[in-house]
């Protein structure tokens, strides 16, 4: 996906783009983003009208502050979920139920929400908190890791496998096309691996559909719409999605909070020191959570309107860039900052707003936030490996490549 931009041909500005609103911006490759992903979309929100088009990626609009993005994400009858990548493809099928909207979204969603509902998370507590300890037990005499492939990835994998009743072992398995996938340096390298997993989700739709259990992959791939089981392919590509949504996402932020917390031993000697008070953790994970966001999906426009000043047409498409609503300084002072003694959250949307409001943010912050109390609990001295630069792959969801770390051990007793 990060290459998509590139190959595409700038598109023709439309009439009813006046030409002070185009900009050349590409979500794929943002001036900076190597190394501050969120901080280089923070330059451009800063550069830029509010609300923008680009030639980029077949040509779209682009929306960078709070107050339009959180609107446009709340009003799926103007803004719809048709379609989300881009560059837009309108052949292409339909990822479900992220690319589709209110009727047929809420019920798509209905069973998903139910499986993740907060009592349900409870239970997997201590399942999780145990998965943290054993990747922790496997790294902690080493000194070192990659993070991003030893750990980041690993976890929500295990937890994945867990929900859809699948051995842990299937992560050496799936793990490689996730990451082909996600990270493939070629467009054909991507596509064999999309083959693959299709292959592999088809081989766990139809098993649960011939024999469905309690598990997560039986309750989505046997969902209805009104009195009508989901066809096969709706049901493969419902899978698909969970597959990504809850590898991707989880190992992204992660792997964002542990750079910041490996560079910024100030604040992690302070989350150390009150480890044991829920409110303090729960607050500064918002405000990483915040500083951090990683999600930008885009929307079509349904009608013709105005906004703002702006001349929206219909089947235009807008990108409402989601990390960019905790960075906006109309409502956060020092955006760029992360404080741990603000007032209160500041408000962030990295976990969506409206229809889409990710049915698994329970868990995720769940799932993060036992990772930090067992991760500073026994590692609390780590740092980057000395030359390690983390690199930055942006796109829909922006994440890092890689995250070296270093820890003193009881033979060296130096992070080095």
């Amino acid at each position: 996906m990060q290459e998509a931009g590139e190959r595409v041909s700038l598109a023709v500005r439309p009439d009813h783009v006046p030409l002070s609103l185009v900009i050349d911006f590409n979500m794929y490759s943002v001036p900076g983003g190597a190394w501050d992903a969120q901080a280089a979309f923070h330059t451009v929100q800063l550069a830029s009208p509010d609300i923008f088009w680009t030639p980029h990626n077949g040509g779209h609009w682009v929306a960078t502050r709070a107050e339009d993005v959180e609107m446009m994400l709340r009003d799926p009858a103007r803004f719809s979920s048709k379609r989300v990548f881009l560059p837009r493809d309108d052949n292409a099928p339909r990822s479900l139920p992220l690319e589709t909207d209110p009727p047929l979204h809420t019920e798509l969603r209905k069973p998903l929400s139910r499986a993740l509902f907060p009592k349900i998370v409870d239970d997997m507590e201590p399942r999780v908190r145990q998965l943290v300890d054993d990747l922790i037990d496997e790294l902690i005499g080493q000194g070192e890791c990659d993070f991003v492939a030893d750990f980041a990835n690993i976890m929500p994998m295990n937890i994945f496998l867990d929900l859809v009743d699948l051995p842990r072992e299937e992560r050496h398995r799936l793990l490689p096309l996730v990451e082909k996938f996600i990270k493939g340096g070629t467009l054909e390298a991507r596509q064999e691996a999309q083959q693959a997993i299709f292959v592999y989700v088809t081989d766990i739709v139809r098993a649960r559909r011939a024999n469905p259990g309690n598990d997560l992959a039986s309750i989505v791939v046997n969902a209805s719409v009104g009195d009508e089981m989901i066809s096969e392919m709706d049901a493969i590509s419902y899978m698909t999605l969970i597959l990504f949504g809850g590898l991707d996402t989880i190992a992204a932020m992660l792997s964002y909070i542990t750079l910041f917390l490996a560079t910024h031993p100030e604040h992690r000697a302070t989350l150390i020191e009150r480890l044991d008070d829920d409110r303090f953790v729960r607050d500064a994970m918002e405000e990483l959570f915040r500083r951090f966001g990683i999600v930008q999906a885009a929307r079509v426009i349904q009608e013709d309107f105005e906004y703002k000043g702006v001349t929206f047409r219909k089947n235009d498409t807008i990108l409402p860039i989601n990390m960019l609503c905790g960075l906006d300084d109309r409502r956060v002072d020092n955006p760029l900052e992360v404080r741990f003694d603000r007032e209160r959250p500041a408000r962030h949307l990295a976990f969506g707003a409206g229809p889409h409001s990710c049915p698994g943010a329970t868990l995720a912050r769940r799932e993060i936030g036992i990772f930090l109390r067992e991760w500073l609990r026994r590692i609390p001295d780590f740092s980057l490996k000395p030359g390690a630069k983390p690199f930055n792959l942006l796109g829909v969801t922006c994440g890092l490549e890689t995250l070296e770390l270093v820890w003193p051990t009881a033979g060296n007793g130096a992070s080095s």
